[in-house]
């Protein structure tokens, strides 16, 4: 019966992340080259969305709306947030991204899904690669702390959704269309880590790695909202007429499979990819997945500007 809400909300995320070019990869180029932050500003939107829902929801439907738990701040943390941010940067995208990159035909990173693969089975193995202890959460019960958190986010997607629309090109309408596909996916995205916390491809990767472990009934409820998800990703990039068959090279597949697992080592110790921390971790109000999501961004534009550097360095060497 869950499945009749959940499968809906995953195409609708799919269509989301598609049809507004979701990647905090390409969001960090966005804002190292064209010193613009418009894709930032719809993760704000996202972001504050899902937060002003997460909460309530929870304190409405008790255990069925499922929070986030804290977990320690430590080098556990902060080293699975520089290993995803490393590893979407190999990829060339993030989980969110890599769908949009789906989406408009480039079909290489289709090989993600094993490099996630080889990452989760290893991390399955080493006792080490594992996220420190859940210590539940303190906004659990709506207690005025939680409210103002609440306000705070609803307050935050207010002016995300005023800034988006200040932040336009010349001669060019207002992006009403890819501000309220950011809003459909911090709404739908809330639902589904509530409803259904399993629900992103990259736990179906996981289910599969553990199948041995999972009854039949888990197994589909792991992969129905993933095949939803990069349908509504397809969809959305043939509808936009974005969708343009890219031949893969086999160095854009060794980069999707080497930064899969990266990705994936480093979801191992969170626990959860940028999606989980965008649209479930930060929402529940979660110092932990604050922290992870600055040091996975930071991590990101670190490692684009040190190539960008070096590229340049390497330029004027070849030039002299």
């Amino acid at each position: 019966m869950l499945l009749i809400l959940v499968l809906p909300c995953a195409f609708l995320v799919g269509m989301a992340i598609s049809g507004s070019s979701t990647c905090a990869v390409t969001a960090t180029r966005e804002i190292l080259l064209q010193r613009r932050g418009t894709m930032l500003l719809g993760f704000v939107i996202a972001m504050g969305v899902a937060g002003t829902i997460t909460l309530p929801l929870h304190w409405l439907l008790g255990p069925t709306a499922r929070l986030s738990s804290e977990v320690p701040i430590s080098g556990t943390l902060v080293s699975g947030a520089v290993l995803i941010g490393l590893g979407a940067v190999i990829n060339d995208a993030c989980l969110l991204g890599t769908l949009a990159r789906i989406g408009q035909g480039e079909v290489r990173f289709l090989a993600l899904p094993f490099g996630l693969a080889l990452g989760f089975a290893l991390a399955d193995r080493q006792p080490l690669l594992t996220a420190g202890p859940a210590l539940g959460n303190v906004h659990a019960t709506p207690m005025w702390p939680g409210i103002a958190l609440v306000i705070g986010f609803a307050l935050l997607a207010a002016w995300g959704w005023r800034e988006r629309g200040r932040s336009i090109e010349p001669g060019r309408a207002r992006p009403a269309w890819p501000r309220a596909m950011m809003l459909a996916m911090g709404l739908c995205g809330a639902l589904l880590f509530a409803l259904e916390p399993n629900w992103a491809y990259s736990d179906a990767v996981r289910a599969i790695v553990r199948r041995g472990q999972m009854e039949m009934h888990s197994d589909a409820r792991a992969f129905a909202p993933a095949i939803a998800l990069l349908g509504g990703a397809l969809v959305s990039g043939l509808l936009a007429r974005s969708f343009v068959y890219t031949p893969p090279r086999p160095a854009d597949l060794a980069r999707s499979l080497a930064g899969g697992a990266v990705m994936a080592l480093g979801a191992s110790l969170i626990p959860g990819g940028n999606d989980t921390l965008l649209l479930a971790a930060i929402p529940s109000g979660t110092l932990s997945g604050l922290v992870a999501y600055l040091v996975m961004s930071l991590t990101v534009l670190v490692a684009l500007q040190s190539a960008a550097w070096l590229g340049a360095r390497a330029h004027m060497k070849l030039a002299a």
